[in-house]
């Protein structure tokens, strides 16, 4: 399928394009420097959407994050108006535990990283969470129904647990001919072993705390109601541990 609508297409030569204006977009001094960046890259018909759109660079009053990490609820309204539209809004909806272990293993936190501590790195970064600002490190660690809510947010929530077939579900349903193909898709890859039933209760216990809602959404839309289960993307290579069948033997299952 010709992804002529895509941003950037689909392949190996698509992943070097896109790869440049990701490595480079943020240190760019003004939007039209962005816009130049973006515009010798992308494909003639692309839509932009999120962090590829040079004009989402504008840092939120509300939140003091880039509007593309900000929630819809937060944009200046002729922002809004302009980007959303009459659009169906979309957005991943993610499990928080395997969200948080994503960002563990992409990220880096001295003492926790070099022994792949990733119950103590979440533990961490959650008790910081409850005791400072909400908006702090970009709005990374802000709750998804933060995104959902009114107005412009998110009327289409795709599930994250089956990406990407779950996202392509989306587009053919809604007449876009774009596929994402397995090797389009850039992941985390560090302590590729740990995962969701390495959080201890205590762990977990501040998880649902901190994303209640985020899990009231799993349950209503996808029917993920079991707020103990253990989850990964199994349908994107490297997303779960190698040895799932010891690793489900020695998770942790909370009340």
């Amino acid at each position: 399928v010709k992804m002529n609508i895509a941003g950037f297409g689909s392949g190996l030569i698509s992943m070097g394009k896109y790869m440049t204006v990701k490595m480079n977009i943020d240190g760019e001094p003004s939007t039209d420097a962005r816009w130049q960046l973006v515009n010798a890259n992308k494909q003639q018909n692309a839509i932009l959407w999120g962090h590829s759109n040079p004009d989402l660079f504008v840092t939120s009053k509300h939140t003091g994050c880039p509007l593309y990490y900000t929630p819809g609820k937060y944009w200046p309204a002729d922002m809004a108006e302009s980007y959303f539209g009459n659009k169906t809004i979309f957005g991943m909806l993610r499990d928080p535990y395997e969200r948080l272990v994503a960002m563990f293993r992409g990220g880096s936190y001295p003492g926790f990283t070099e022994t792949c501590d990733v119950n103590g790195a979440v533990r961490k970064m959650l008790k910081d969470y409850i005791a400072g600002d909400a908006f702090a490190n970009e709005c990374s660690l802000l709750p998804q129904a933060e995104y959902f809510d009114a107005p412009f947010g998110v009327a289409l929530p795709v599930d994250n647990r089956i990406f990407p077939d779950s996202m392509n579900e989306v587009f053919a349903d809604h007449g876009y001919p774009i596929h994402i193909a397995g090797n389009d898709v850039i992941h985390v890859s560090g302590c590729p072993d740990v995962w969701a039933g390495d959080l201890d209760c205590e762990t977990k216990a501040l998880v649902k705390q901190v994303y209640a809602r985020d899990f009231v959404l799993l349950c209503k839309h996808f029917g993920h109601c079991d707020q103990s289960e253990n989850s990964c993307i199994q349908t994107v290579p490297g997303m779960c541990p190698s040895n799932m069948a010891a690793k489900r033997e020695t998770a942790t299952h909370c009340a």
